[in-house]
């Protein structure tokens, strides 16, 4: 990324120690490095400008951040049998959710005294080996074990990073929905299949960017329509097939006729005559980004709500002043942090929630003046998971500063060698997917796939949805099809890799008259995220009056795309 907010100056040209890549520090950057420095003991402590470009950044947090991958081990308290995101070969004591948030063992049990002969990575991985860890983030659900980053959500199967959703399976980043499967950030909508980045839809299947919508099939940007297959760009439209409106008969007729033999193949040829906004942002000022809504001069962002004075922000809400910040809500002054909410002053975290004044710390809650801890609760005035007064503390920490600069360890997020993840078992890989031989050289680590060494049985195959429909065909010869499929594995038409179906996912299919899935649940993942754009920002021209504008779709690609003023024009 090349440019910069318009308002701001240029005050130093880096390069990237990782990448090689030039980025650039402006005014309001060094304004907001000065700001987010800590004071200890009345003196304050600087934080220098990064020395990695803003994406090599985004990078190693999320290298941090395992949402999906899931596995069965045992609980290092209890010896229960449970789920994790950390599999079993990793070198971290493990508890459920109920052990670890309980009373039975504290994080203090743990402290360690700073050694200055040592640099300040070295003791912090040893805390983050020792500490036990929390199995999954996963609160308050019913029936809804295999889900993680996620809070009250029922009779729901591998969600991730969803909230208040029911009966919904093999989604990310869903809201308030029901009857949903295969979906990608949709929100407050029902009996929906494959729908990305929608919102208020009903009974719809493979939609994006589509709100307030019933009955579509295979639409993009559609807004209060009904009734539409294959449409793009259309608003309060019902009736519609290929952007043509038909009489209620005609359209049904047509319908008919057309069965399903409609594919994403002809949809995508479709969609290449669309001309596309620029940007998906709503009630945005001074913004640059994508998916972003009532933003107030936010630069690089993407997937966020409500933002002011932000930078290089990807999934949040209700943040001010931050930057280098993913997956936060409700935040103020943060930097460098990955899994937040609703905290105050803290940089360089990972999974840090209700806290103020936080540095250097991972997994800790409700608690403040933290520097270097892990699995802290409640507790202030904390390094290495000691405690001291308040006087002593801040003390201790400007000195620890001052070491962790002459070892070259201030100021930016843990060195990736800390990650308790391999690189494809992270967010990391959506965003930024590399081979194992690139991630290696790289000095990664990388997880070996344990499905596909690990199954050698036999595989079904699966029939055609009425096969299994009991009101199509006999009810007996229904049951024996349900039990054949459910009872062993399904090969990944892409990766060979073994699936399975359950139960309430092979109802839903039966319901809406879907096909089973021949792939992968993590490669319908990544097609998914393929069909958005890269969280990367492009300057072009308006193709309709050659504004410039700053877009995720480069100049090389063959879409049209218009200025927010000119997609207005189009399209109302």
């Amino acid at each position: 990324m090349s440019f910069i907010p318009h308002n701001e100056k240029i005050i130093e040209k880096k390069i990237c120690r990782i990448s090689g890549q030039e980025f650039f520090i402006t005014d309001r950057d060094i304004e907001f490095y000065e700001k987010i420095s800590p004071v200890f003991a009345g003196q304050k402590y600087l934080i220098p400008s990064p020395t990695f470009s803003p994406e090599e950044r985004q990078r190693r947090r999320l290298s941090f951040r395992n949402e999906r991958k899931l596995y069965h081990r045992k609980c290092d308290k209890t010896g229960n049998q449970i789920i994790s995101m950390y599999s079993p070969d990793k070198p971290y004591m493990v508890y459920d959710q109920k052990v670890w948030w309980g009373d039975e063992w504290s994080p203090m049990d743990y402290g360690m005294k700073f050694d200055f002969d040592k640099p300040f990575f070295g003791p912090f991985w040893e805390l983050m080996r020792v500490v036990p860890r929390i199995n999954l983030i996963n609160k308050e659900h019913e029936n809804s074990e295999f889900c993680n980053f996620a809070t009250q959500n029922k009779n729901s199967y591998l969600l991730f990073t969803s909230g208040w959703c029911e009966n919904s399976y093999y989604s990310n980043r869903c809201l308030q929905s029901r009857n949903i499967c295969d979906c990608s950030g949709t929100t407050n909508s029902e009996l929906c299949y494959e729908v990305i980045d929608s919102s208020n839809c009903f009974n719809c299947k493979w939609l994006q960017w589509c709100h307030n919508c019933s009955d579509c099939t295979y639409g993009y940007d559609l807004s209060s329509c009904k009734n539409c297959l294959g449409c793009y760009g259309l608003t309060n439209r019902e009736f519609c097939i290929w952007n043509q409106e038909y009489t209620p008969e005609k359209y049904k007729e047509k319908i008919q006729n057309i069965g399903w033999n409609f594919s994403r193949e002809l949809f995508n040829k479709h969609l290449m005559n669309c001309v596309r906004k620029y940007a998906n942002t709503l009630n945005s000022e001074d913004s640059t980004g994508d998916m972003m809504s009532g933003c107030h001069e936010c630069f690089n962002c993407f997937e966020v709500n409500n933002l002011e004075k932000c930078k290089h922000i990807s999934n949040a809400t209700e943040l001010k002043d931050g930057y280098d910040v993913d997956n936060d809500d409700h935040s103020e002054l943060s930097f460098e942090v990955v899994g937040g909410e609703s905290n105050y002053q803290q940089c360089f975290c990972d999974i840090s929630w209700f806290n103020r004044d936080t540095w250097y710390s991972s997994l800790c809650f409700h608690s403040s003046s933290l520097f270097g801890c892990v699995g802290i609760k409640k507790w202030k005035n904390i390094i290495l998971n000691t405690s001291f007064s308040q006087q002593e503390y801040e003390i201790l920490c400007g000195k620890i500063i001052d070491h962790m600069k002459s070892t070259g360890e201030w100021w930016e997020f843990f060195p990736h060698t800390l990650s308790p993840f391999g690189y494809n078992e992270t967010v990391a890989q959506d965003y930024y997917p590399l081979s194992e031989d690139d991630i290696r050289k790289q000095g990664w680590n990388w997880k070996k796939d344990e499905e596909m060494s690990s199954y050698h049985g036999s595989y079904v195959q699966s029939k055609d949805i009425s096969d299994y429909d009991e009101k199509i065909i006999w009810y007996e010869k229904a049951q024996e099809n349900i039990d054949a499929l459910l009872g062993w594995l399904l090969q990944c038409s892409v990766t060979n890799r073994p699936y399975k179906i359950i139960r309430q996912e092979l109802a839903f299919y039966i319901e809406n008259s879907i096909q089973i899935p021949t792939k992968h649940p993590d490669i319908r993942h990544t097609e998914r995220l393929s069909q958005r754009n890269q969280r990367k920002l492009y300057e072009r021209k308006c193709d309709t009056c050659g504004k410039d504008i700053q877009t995720t779709y480069s100049p090389e690609r063959k879409e049209k795309i218009a200025c927010s003023e000119c997609y207005k024009k189009l399209v109302y």
